[in-house]
């Protein structure tokens, strides 16, 4: 009796539609799903990829240069006056 209940899985609203979605289908199927689905996962994380790289050049042209320009020319520039 213990083993079944390990077994059990709850029937959430979200499980109980998946089960109606996906229960007909057969291993071919099932599987062209999950490429799919992986492949939407794929597209989504070279978005988030572009996304950060394109923060990065942002960063370090709007910040890390500009400081680095205004620290030197500070130091050279207008410490001699």
């Amino acid at each position: 009796m213990d083993k079944q209940k390990k077994h059990e899985v709850k029937m959430t609203p979200k499980r109980i539609k998946f089960m109606q979605t996906y229960n007909d289908y057969d291993d071919s199927q099932t599987l062209k799903e999950l490429l799919f689905a992986n492949q939407l996962q794929l597209e989504k994380l070279d978005k988030l990829e572009k996304i950060r790289s394109n923060t990065s050049v942002l960063v370090w042209w709007l910040i890390v240069i500009p400081l680095v320009l205004g620290i030197l020319i500070f130091l050279f520039g207008l410490g001699r006056l």
